[in-house]
């Protein structure tokens, strides 16, 4: 077992800490893990942008990487958490199997798929991963390890689905796939020049699978919110064709830009092309360039330079929404931070079990901020809007927000052990 002191960051290389890092290969060697740190949390591939699963001790699961057993015939995977998606998406597409539902980046571990309980662009018809998860198995503080299933340890399943590796560390899991005939997507993109025209156009488009908007969080007047819709299905196979999951193409970002690079001038025009581009047409699209649009360009976090950047994603209840959405971007145009990147989602119903899923009905919004000395000002300012239309901040995303606006309480746990800590804002108290 692989031991090193080193400085630790997610990938909005913010904030950053020291951190001693066990990368266990095995069962036996994450007991003796557990066994020696009275604080400890797992970490998978660091994709994550907050601060999520950084702490003082980490427990890498990245070499707990084995597909245990794939049944082709049922379209079932049974893994250990270090897994990437993108070696699930490897061998079973080929063989005509694909997610229900999958974030917007493929190089995440299965256990922080689960610990997140990870969205995608179909949430009003599929929910979260969740919803497919058929167990897992979890190491506790006391060394057990149990299965933890929709039927047996029932509780702990779901407080571990979104649970943030609060109860412990996911070791293996085991999930249902989605049957495809094809690797092609119909894509169609809808323009419309105003917040309000964006929120139709979702409610008017329902009738798709996916979808997911880009927004323009600077446009002001009679172009306020204005952005692209991108809806999408599952193209039927064509004759002849033989399933690859064939992945994109890019470059990567080989050196960190400087911090003057993202500005409001450069971050307009930016916006100015994303809009442009954004013409009411159909077409097809591999499904790679549809889902993970962002894995093209390696390193692509490189672009906020060294100084990293903050994401703020929450999501309000649909009665909320517009007046919420309104007030989100006023705040920010107010301020002299400028989100380069932000997208919008609509989500349907929860189960009432998921209890520590991000998603409720209605709609989130997903801001990435270069990190600037005044953007956690920024933030405590958003969190206060966010808080009066009823929402909440995605954990996963989270650096900088209050301790309440993910409207979950740490202690009702019972873990301490496997509690993160950064600078004690999750321990800080039951939310207000």
């Amino acid at each position: 077992m692989r031991q090193e002191k080193i400085q630790v960051a997610n990938w909005g290389n913010f904030p950053v800490m020291d951190a001693l890092v066990y990368t266990p290969g095995s069962t036996d060697e994450c007991l003796q893990v557990v066994q020696t740190c009275d604080t400890l949390i797992a970490r998978g591939n660091g994709k994550c942008y907050g601060d999520a699963a950084l702490s003082s001790h980490l427990l890498s699961t990245l070499s707990l990487n084995n597909i245990l057993h794939f049944d082709a015939a049922q379209g079932i995977i049974d893994c250990e958490a270090g897994v990437l998606l993108a070696d699930v998406l490897r061998i079973a597409v080929p063989k005509g199997w694909f997610f229900h539902v999958t974030p917007g980046i493929k190089n995440i571990t299965v256990g922080g798929a689960v610990a997140s309980d990870v969205h995608g662009k179909n949430h009003p018809v599929k929910g979260c991963f969740s919803n497919f998860l058929l167990s897992f198995q979890l190491m506790r503080a006391d060394g057990s390890v149990v299965t933890c299933s929709k039927a047996e340890n029932s509780d702990l399943f779901w407080q571990t689905c979104g649970g943030m590796g609060w109860t412990g560390i996911i070791l293996s899991a085991r999930f249902q796939l989605m049957r495809i005939s094809s690797t092609t997507m119909r894509q169609r993109t809808v323009r419309a020049d105003t917040l309000d025209a964006l929120l139709r156009a979702f409610e008017e488009h329902r009738g798709w699978t996916y979808g997911a908007g880009w927004l323009d969080a600077l446009a002001s007047g009679s172009s306020f919110g204005r952005g692209v819709l991108y809806l999408a299905e599952h193209e039927e196979a064509q004759v002849g064709e033989v399933l690859q999951f064939e992945e994109q193409t890019g470059y990567s970002i080989p050196f960190y830009a400087p911090s003057w690079l993202l500005n409001p001038l450069s971050i307009r025009a930016h916006n100015a092309m994303l809009f442009s581009k954004g013409n009411s047409v159909e077409g097809t699209v591999g499904m790679d360039r549809y889902f993970y649009p962002l894995d093209k360009i390696g390193q692509w976090n490189r672009l906020y330079g060294r100084r990293g950047f903050v994401q703020y994603q929450f999501c309000l209840p649909e009665n909320h929404a517009f007046d919420g959405l309104k007030s989100i971007l006023e705040t920010i145009k107010k301020s002299s931070d400028t989100p380069f990147l932000s997208v919008l989602k609509r989500h349907g119903e929860r189960p009432a079990e998921a209890i520590h899923s991000f998603p409720e009905k209605g709609y989130s919004l997903a801001l990435d901020f270069p990190r600037t000395r005044t953007v956690e000002g920024l933030v405590n300012r958003l969190d206060e809007v966010v808080w009066q239309h009823d929402g909440k901040i995605y954990l996963t995303k989270d650096a900088l927000s209050a301790p309440r606006m993910g409207r979950v309480n740490p202690r009702d746990f019972g873990e301490a052990k496997f509690f993160s800590s950064l600078k004690g804002r999750l321990l800080a108290g039951p939310p207000d």
